[in-house]
This record gives C-alpha cells, structure tokens and sequence, in this order.
C-alpha cells in the first residue's frame, strides 16, 4: 500500500490509473498554493524484495518530494556534505630553459621537418605527371618558397589572390618570390599521399583522413617534442570549412559554426600539444564510458604519469569516473564542469532554493573512495562543477553585473570555479593564434583548409 497525502491505492493497479492519480495530485496541490504540500511518492512499479536504492529528489513548484532510481553505477558512490582532506597536488615537472632564443623558423622546423617536406615534394610532382603529364620539377626549396608565400598571404590579406601581383597593389615580398601562374599550379597539384593507396570508400580499412593521413600522423608525433606545462585543458576547435565533406560539423557556439572539429589538448599559454580530428560517428569505438571519456584519455596518453598535471575540460567530456581514473592511472588532476544527470547519485540543493538563497550560494558534497567533490554554485543560473583537487574553499569575491541595480556586485566564488574559469581558456587562446594567422584562399578540396 502506497500512502499520499491521505490518498491511498494498491501499487499493482495499472498504468491508466496511476496517471490519474497523480493528476489528482496537481490539482491538489494547485489548490493549496500557501502550503507547502510535503509527501513521500512510494514507486509504482516496484516489486517485493526490490533492492533498488533511491535518494530523494524535490519535483514541482510547491516542494512535493520524490522517490527517484539511482542507478546500479552510482550504488558504490557515497556521497558525504564535506571538503576533500588537503593533498600534495605539487606539479613535479619543471618549464624546459633554453639557452638561445628559438625564432619562428627554428619553430617552424621542429614541426614541419624536412622529412614531411620531401614527401610533399614527390607527391605532389607524382600527382601533376598522372592528372596532366606535366613535369612540375617542384623542389624542396620551391616548397618552402611557396609556404612562405602562404604565410604573407596570411598576414596582409587581400579580398583576390590575384591581387598580390596587379601593377596598382602590387606586393614585393610575394611577387618577386613566385609567379601568380606558378603559384597557382603549385596550389592545384599540391597533394601529400599517393592516391592509388588508398582503400576506396565502403570497404573494411577505409582512412576518412587518407589525403592528409602522413602528415597528420608526423605532426602529431612532433607535436611530442614539446615540454608540456602544469595547467591545460581539453576542448574543440573548428577548422572552417563548408564544402562537401562527409565528417563536417556544426558547433553553433563557435566563431566558425560549420567546419571539421578537432579535439585539442592546450596549456593555459595556448601551445597546442596534441590534436585528433573528429570524422563522424563509427569512426572510432566508443567505451562504455562515452565518447568524450575516450577522447580525453587517448590526448593525455602521451603526458609524463603521476606528475600531477592540471587537466580541465568542460561537460562534454566529465565524469564521476573519469576524474577518478585519471587521478588514480596517471596522476592527473582534474577539474570541470558536469551535467546533473552525470552526478553519480550526489543530492545537492535545489534550484529553487538556491535562488531564494541569492547568488554566490554553493552547495557540495564529496566521496571519500573516489576523491572526487562535487559542487553546485549558483550565479544568474545554477552550475554543476567536479574535481580530484579542489572544491568550496578558500571562498573570493568576483564582480557581477547586477541588472536591478545596474551596477556591479561582489559575489561569493568557490575555488573550484575560479580555478576553472583562470584554466580553461588554452584552447580558446590558441584559436585565437589560429585567427590571427589563417590563410583565407578558398578551395573545394577539404584537406587544403586543413593544412
């Protein structure tokens, strides 16, 4: 028997009646709008000798409380309202010192080695032979020629390419080093891998990313070669890009909405340190612990282990389970922003409540067998934040703009959100290098808008 709020019914009636019943409820509730209408919903469906744990949850304007599942996953956490005990998060690593300044072309070569350039020169010349018969004689030092040209291009821009050599706009540092009709056949014949290699689409080995795959793969190996820094961050940046392609995407969020999106790892300086290129769903096998687990452990696989780095990601990617695993397999501490169904059974306090509280309320809770917290901070609208190293304290002040008062207001901010907010912008900052820097020719073949 099920009691509530005087009402009474067996829990073995059906599924019409148990509907009507809890419209009987609404109005039950709309009719007693100064009281707080407390009462405890049993589960219809549940069966004698049913384990299942719940945690109470508030659903509806006046405060009625709730049975809700918890899942069989969130059965081993428990979660308690306390602060982790302080640890010893102290990064072991150390910034790399050079001894002489590195120029940019110094830069440029640890990348771009002249192994990547000599394959682009054979491609490239192959390529012009088979679609035209045309001996192209392009050479090592014509290639880097023609990369510097597009380099300027990317600094002074014009509206045409054709521009940069017209007798009215002419402009030296392009003209002088390659002609406009040279440039242009370099452009159309450029290529990076040998295209009778490739495994036709539909068949078992297809490469979505076989016209770039060599250079791809290099440039991610020498992304290596750099010494990584204590605080990065994990988030997408989008190649711009609305040609045909079977793997673009569209992030509303994004300065370039439309586009091939690219997972990256960044330090909070904007030096990207390894990148992995989304092509569609199915191109890689998803875990049991989701997509955006997988993508965060296969970009830190390369990171020095138990050396207490600061990763931070946002609520794509977080999970009860991943900040533990990373913490406990590489040493790596973390911090984010969580969905709340992600929450692994943590109860915090409700919107509602929280709202009546003001901003900068907080609530939280932590689990001791995981070491992770879990924090609820309210601003104009609630936000759920986790991490293996940080929660409420120490407490600061940010200024927030008051819309009733029209001026600003100093807010209560717990750590775990200043931290976030200081961390999370690498990736942001290197798109914003990108921006600064990237070459506008058009083209309708994809992997040139990715080289």
């Amino acid at each position: 028997m099920t009691l509530v709020s005087g009402f009474s019914r067996t829990t073995d009636e059906d599924s019409d009646i148990k509907n009507g019943f809890y419209r009987t409820l609404k109005y039950v509730i709309r009719a007693a709008p100064r009281h707080d209408i407390m009462c405890v919903l049993g589960d219809f469906d549940a069966k004698v000798g049913d384990d299942t744990q719940y945690a109470p949850s508030v659903i509806g304007r006046y405060g009625v409380v709730a049975k809700k599942k918890v899942s069989k996953e969130a059965k081993q956490y428990k979660w308690i309202k306390t602060e982790p005990e302080p640890r010893n998060i102290t990064w072991k690593g150390s910034m790399p010192h050079y001894d002489e300044v590195q120029t940019p072309l110094d830069l440029f070569r640890m990348f771009i080695t002249k192994d990547i350039l000599s394959n682009i020169v054979d491609q490239t010349n192959l390529n012009a032979m088979r679609k035209k018969n045309l001996a192209l004689k392009l050479s090592l030092e014509e290639l880097r020629r023609f990369l510097g040209v597009q380099m300027l291009m990317s600094i002074l821009k014009l509206p045409a390419i054709r521009m940069y050599w017209e007798n009215g706009i002419r402009y030296s540092p392009v003209a002088d080093t390659m002609s406009r009709d040279r440039f242009n056949s370099l452009r159309s014949f450029f290529h990076i891998c040998d295209d009778t290699l490739m495994i036709p689409k539909g068949e078992v080995g297809h490469d979505k990313l076989f016209k770039i795959r060599r250079l791809y793969d290099a440039f991610r190996e020498n992304l290596k070669k750099t010494d990584p820094e204590e605080i990065q961050s994990i988030d997408e940046q989008m190649i711009p890009f609305k040609g045909t392609i079977g793997f673009r995407q569209y992030l509303k969020d994004k300065p370039h909405s439309w586009g091939v999106k690219v997972f990256t790892r960044a330090g909070i300086s904007g030096i990207v340190y390894d990148i992995e290129i989304y092509t569609g769903k199915g191109a890689v096998e998803i875990s049991e612990l989701g997509q955006g687990t997988d993508v965060v452990l296969r970009l830190v696989e390369n990171l020095p282990r138990f050396m207490n780095f600061k990763l931070f990601f946002d609520n794509f990617y977080t999970g009860i389970d991943l900040i533990h695993k990373l913490r406990v397999e590489y040493g790596i501490e973390s911090c984010g922003t969580i969905r709340s169904n992600r929450m692994r059974g943590a109860v915090l306090d409700t919107d509602a409540n929280m709202k009546k509280k003001g901003r900068g309320s907080v609530d939280f809770r932590f689990e001791r067998h995981s070491e992770v917290s879990v924090v609820k901070w309210y601003d104009n609208k609630p936000v759920h934040l986790a991490s293996s190293y940080c929660a409420v304290t120490p407490i600061d002040k940010c200024q927030r703009w008051d819309g009733s008062t029209r001026k600003y207001v100093e807010v209560d901010r717990p750590r775990i959100v200043r931290d976030y907010n200081k961390s999370m912008g690498g990736v942001d900052l290197a798109d914003m290098f990108l921006e600064l820097y990237r070459t506008d020719i058009r083209s309708k073949k994809w992997y040139m808008r990715i080289v």
